[in-house]
């Protein structure tokens, strides 16, 4: 694929990704590593999309581990390289030469239950010896991929995106794994929430905007309730997304700043209009809440 014209280069990720995500994700991100520095509005406006289309956009490739407006696609940035994987004889001679790559493997066939294929091994031997990822790292992300029924080829991308976000340790894959699982969990709260059956009908735009809700705003499962009170029939991940970033802006923090705020504005109404229907007398709304076995924060 041919680079922006002002010969800036793309990040990786944003190649191996030109399949799964969405068109308008694609679209932002080519412009804005075109137009570096850029923000999401200056997307919107050149590619005539709405500036909130733009933002989730942002907010996807974030999720991703790439800061759109910041990116300056310079050399320090994971660029588009072309990989080799080791032949059969190659995996022997390693092998020969490092008793970890015959550790490796037997592990991993340990972890599929099975013998792997020629095929399998080479590419589990080239993350290690081409590509510099350590043994237990590797060993992490197989045990995790092998139980979702996952098969090499994928665990190998897997790996190589932990590899450019910084996933280079056991300690940091156990970490991220465990940011894995808070985020699905995440995912399924508030997709019950919404009435959806399953959190599998949410998209990945959406599930980025869900964990900014968390890991960006700092938001806990009270103010993303308190949100879907105020949002009525719309029960949307994107208007709950709208209501949620509103009050990230003006600072409000906990469902007691926003229900401060509610009751002051009822107040002014009443001090303004003595004659107007007293609506402090039937009680400030309730939220739904959310109802898990384990606390539902984080």
């Amino acid at each position: 694929m041919a680079q922006p014209e002002t010969g800036r280069m793309v990040p990786e990720i944003v190649f191996e990704r030109l399949t799964t995500a969405p068109e308008e994700c694609i679209r932002v991100a080519l412009w804005m590593l075109a137009n570096a520095p850029a923000k999401a509005e200056d997307a919107a406006a050149a590619l005539n999309l709405t500036s909130a289309l733009a933002r989730e956009a942002v907010f996807y490739w974030r999720g991703a581990g790439l800061e759109l407006e910041k990116a300056a696609c310079s050399a320090e940035k994971p660029m588009l390289r072309l990989r080799t994987r080791l032949s059969t004889p190659e995996v022997t001679a390693a092998a020969e030469g490092d008793p970890s790559v015959a550790l490796l493997v037997q592990e991993c066939q340990t972890l599929f239950g099975r013998v792997i294929t020629e095929s399998d091994v080479n590419i589990l031997v080239s993350l290690y010896v081409s590509d510099g990822i350590p043994v237990d790292v590797i060993l992490i992300g197989v045990a995790h991929y092998a139980s979702q029924g996952k098969n090499v080829r994928y665990i190998e991308k897997a790996l190589l995106g932990w590899q450019r976000e910084g996933i280079v340790t056991g300690e940091a894959a156990e970490a991220h794994l465990k940011l894995l699982a808070r985020r699905a969990e995440r995912e399924a709260r508030v997709a019950k929430l919404l009435g959806m059956e399953s959190d599998a009908a949410l998209t990945k735009s959406e599930r980025a905007l869900i964990n900014e809700w968390y890991e960006g705003f700092g938001f806990g499962d009270d103010m993303v309730a308190e949100a879907l009170g105020y949002a009525g029939e719309r029960r949307t991940v994107r208007y709950l997304n709208g209501i949620l970033r509103k009050w990230y802006g003006k600072g409000w923090k906990t469902v007691r700043d926003v229900m401060s705020e509610s009751a002051s504005k009822m107040q002014n109404i009443q001090t303004s209009n003595p004659h107007a229907r007293d609506v402090m007398t039937g009680g400030l709304r309730r939220a739904p809440v959310f109802h898990t076995n384990g606390g539902g924060q984080g």
